[in-house]
């Protein structure tokens, strides 16, 4: 069985492809391995505009079942998708100029989606609201949060430092653990001190990384770094607020109503996000 090196030499072979008449010399080209699903991905990207992309045959020409999945991605955006099979064996396609707004639509959309798209964070979030409080006290936590996640996010994303996802992924799920020991902690006592900012500040610098993870799936082009980076934070930050508003006015107005309700709301959710988190800590772990 091939390493992933020897794996990604091997592919880049046969893969008889040629940008702008010339074999690319790919920058940091990625493998991905999805034996789940049968599936090589194989990326490369480069630093300038290409003109003209040809993929001359598919990676396994010999076996007429063999398909090869071509995606071309410009400016973050999906300009073209091919399917290479014996019918279809070759591709010659050029490339086009996408704006950036278009940009910033498709990576807004995409933060939007990776918040909705993983349950951690989104149970984070509920995390730090579900003891209520002030309003002051609202926003300083969902604030603090989205400054240390742009942080990282940045930091990540624009190759400064990104941690292994093998790291990061358990940390997110400890977060999660965390904020639930904390509300149980302070769960029917008056304490004087709010530290739910500190912990969505803390927590928050890891959420971004992992934030970066979600980005580098797509792709981060470099003709519009910066619309790109900030769309997918807008992205994030609409999903965030999104689900604060649909949850922190019901839970202000059940704790006013029904305190002694709101009280068990809060003892059984925390419970059950911590339950959560401890069991994707673990899966993460071991999957790593």
């Amino acid at each position: 069985m091939m390493n992933p090196t020897e794996l990604g030499s091997a592919l880049k072979n046969r893969l008889h492809l040629q940008i702008d008449s010339a074999i690319p010399d790919f920058i940091q080209p990625n493998l991905i391995l999805d034996p789940a699903n049968d599936l090589i991905i194989w990326q490369g990207r480069l630093n300038h505009a290409v003109r003209m992309c040809d993929v001359e045959s598919r990676i396994y020409p010999e076996d007429a079942a063999s398909r090869t999945v071509v995606t071309m991605i410009r400016d973050g955006v999906v300009f073209q998708e091919s399917l290479l099979d014996s019918s279809h064996p070759d591709l010659k396609s050029d490339s086009r100029h996408v704006s950036k707004l278009v940009v910033a639509g498709t990576y807004i959309r995409e933060g939007i989606l990776h918040i909705f798209g993983g349950p951690d964070h989104i149970l984070f979030v509920l995390g730090l609201l579900l003891l209520g409080g002030t309003l002051k006290s609202l926003i300083k936590t969902v604030t603090a949060f989205t400054i240390a996640h742009s942080i990282t996010l940045t930091i990540a994303a624009t190759g400064i430092w990104n941690p292994s996802p093998h790291i990061v992924e358990p940390l997110i799920a400890l977060s999660i653990v965390a904020i639930a020991i904390e509300n149980l902690r302070r769960s029917g006592r008056v304490v004087k001190r709010d530290l739910r900012p500190l912990f969505a500040f803390g927590f928050g610098l890891i959420h971004g990384f992992g934030f970066a993870g979600a980005l580098a799936e797509v792709g981060l082009p470099r003709e519009a770094m910066g619309v790109a980076l900030a769309s997918f934070n807008i992205g994030v930050e609409l999903g965030q607020v999104t689900i604060v508003l649909a949850a922190a006015p019901s839970l202000a107005l059940l704790a006013i109503k029904r305190p002694v309700i709101n009280s068990r709301l809060v003892f059984a959710g925390s419970a059950f996000i911590g339950i959560c988190g401890a069991f994707w800590f673990i899966t993460r772990v071991i999957a790593s």
